[in-house]
């Protein structure tokens, strides 16, 4: 299947309530979203955490990051206020989180450099249920089951859920990195791109050996960014401002009525971008999808004599 663009408003899409096992209220609009690549999966969304949501520290098997739109997101060792960034590598632990305010913005989870699995929430809500359904319980982000002999099983009710699906003991990577990293835009400089008149960006940094990355980027008005293939794959969140897409024009925003998403896959024609009054979109950058896509098909090649 040939690579694809997907772009949708953010006000298009359905709500619903999530979290896995978590203390407090939390909804999400979750985006549409296909690597392109078997095996490689990876999830975002818009998401609200209300007055009371928290989690206990914990550690993950994947990579993260969490964008803050309005409120901050009130995790120790990795506290993003309302415009900052923060990236939460895998097997580096963080928390607890405790809001004591809403907020709201985008978290973006995938696979990290060890390759390991990642498993989508629709996955582990189905095992949530099983596990509820045979006697457990999830209470303040703890997973809690005694069993017959009395023994007392007590986990992180995520990590209950994937040992649940994957049928083993969670072995979490060694961490490349002592804690999660904080990125402040606010006192980050606009770079003027180096061959597109108009078009400004903000790098604020590319983390581990795929090189994923996260910036800022804005079109000044009347600026055009050129149709071209896209070696590398990319989200990009309109979030000021507006553009025009194939016929249409396209409103930035942080609510989960008005801002614009678009989803690049490794490879795609992507069509003229304008903006005739100027937006500004935050970046995720994927390369890591193209280095996989090149590792297989030279793994299919016949080897060099």
């Amino acid at each position: 299947m040939e690579p694809s663009v997907t772009i949708v408003s953010i006000a298009d899409l359905p709500s619903r309530k999530a979290g896995i096992g978590r203390e407090g209220g939390m909804r999400s609009k979750p985006l549409p979203l296909e690597s392109g690549v078997d095996g490689v999966g990876m999830e975002i969304s818009w998401a609200y955490y209300d007055t009371g949501y928290g989690t206990p520290r914990h550690k993950h098997t994947f990579d993260q990051f969490r964008l803050a739109f309005e409120g901050a997101r009130e995790i120790k060792d990795g506290y993003v206020k309302a415009g900052d960034c923060g990236f939460y590598p895998e097997g580096v632990s963080y928390g607890p989180q405790m809001q004591t305010a809403p907020c709201t913005g985008l978290t973006f989870q995938f696979q990290g450099a060890t390759g390991l699995p990642y498993l989508r929430h629709r996955d582990l809500h189905r095992a949530q249920a099983e596990l509820e359904a045979e006697g457990g319980v999830f209470e303040g982000g703890i997973y809690r089951r005694t069993l017959p002999d009395g023994k007392v099983i007590t986990k992180d009710s995520h990590a209950a859920c994937v040992e649940h699906l994957t049928g083993q003991k969670i072995d979490f990577p060694k961490p490349r990195f002592a804690a999660p990293i904080v990125m402040l835009p606010e006192n980050a400089q606009w770079v003027p791109d180096r061959k597109l008149a108009g078009v400004e960006h903000k790098h604020l940094g590319s983390f581990g050996v795929r090189r994923s990355g996260i910036r800022q980027t804005r079109l000044l008005p009347g600026a055009i960014i050129p149709a071209r293939t896209e070696e590398d794959a990319e989200i990009r969140y309109l979030i000021e401002g507006s553009i025009t897409y194939d016929g249409k024009t396209w409103l930035g925003g942080k609510t989960e009525d008005r801002g614009t998403y678009m989803w690049i896959q490794a490879g795609a024609r992507v069509g003229e971008i304008g903006s005739a009054d100027g937006g500004t979109f935050w970046v995720i950058e994927l390369p890591l999808l193209a280095d996989i896509i090149a590792e297989r098909t030279r793994e299919r090649e016949p080897q060099l004599a």
